[in-house]
């Protein structure tokens, strides 16, 4: 394609920054400025453990990018409206956090949370797809789509409380494949409670995972004063 006609392109397509939507470069994720906040914005996996002392989570080792607010927070919903550029973003910033711990490696494949046909549909891709493919690409390993599957129900997971997401785990379901001696990096857009994962975690584990880790884009932290955070 011509010169000409990638500008008439991205003229009648503009690229827009992953967070605050923005029209930004072509070759470009996010705007600096949400790029210089997200910086600020790294989560910390120890004090998600430390908010949920005493309960027992099925992963192996986890990662997340950045604290569910601001810049992240609006990135994640931009990507489950449709924008896909922080998807990209965070799963390289996870690929990087991943090549620098130990504990990652050995890593054979790269998954993630399903949605509904439905939905992938209505979406194109599953928001958790897209951070999963990103990380599987900047680490150099197979990404695989077809290990979980969610079924549909009349609620979405930020419509329940926090109590009733281990119900609302259920959903998940594997598709029996054969998964022994694998170890897989297991991506979502938010760690919140964690039933999620949980449930996601202990299906890839049934069909004979060795290792399940888990890497999510945010993280979501109970303050003071907002005991469940707003997804």
């Amino acid at each position: 394609m011509n010169r000409l006609a990638m500008r008439a392109l991205g003229l009648l397509y503009p690229n827009r920054c992953g967070c605050c939507q923005d029209r930004i470069a072509s070759d470009r994720l996010l705007c600096d400025a949400c790029a210089a906040e997200l910086q600020r914005l790294r989560a910390d996996y120890g004090a998600w453990v430390r908010q949920n002392r005493g309960a027992v989570y099925p992963w192996d080792g986890a990662a997340a990018a950045f604290l569910y607010q601001g810049a992240a927070k609006a990135g994640v919903l931009s990507l489950k409206d449709g924008l896909r550029n922080f998807g990209d973003f965070a799963g390289e910033q996870l690929a990087a956090q991943i090549r620098e711990h130990p504990l990652f490696s050995g890593i054979t494949v790269v998954t993630w949370v399903p949605v509904t046909r439905r939905r992938r549909r209505a979406q194109g891709y599953a928001h958790a797809e897209r951070i999963g493919k990103a990380a599987a690409r900047a680490l150099g390993l197979p990404a695989r789509g077809d290990l979980l599957t969610e079924h549909a129900g009349k609620l979405r997971q930020h419509q329940v409380s926090r109590a009733e997401r281990t119900q609302y785990a259920e959903r998940f379901r594997d598709t029996g494949q054969n998964l022994s001696g694998q170890c897989i990096l297991l991506c979502d857009d938010v760690l919140t409670s964690g039933s999620t994962l949980r449930q996601c975690t202990l299906l890839l584990k049934k069909c004979g995972a060795a290792r399940v880790m888990i890497a999510a884009a945010t993280l979501a932290l109970r303050t003071p004063d907002d005991t469940e955070p707003t997804l």
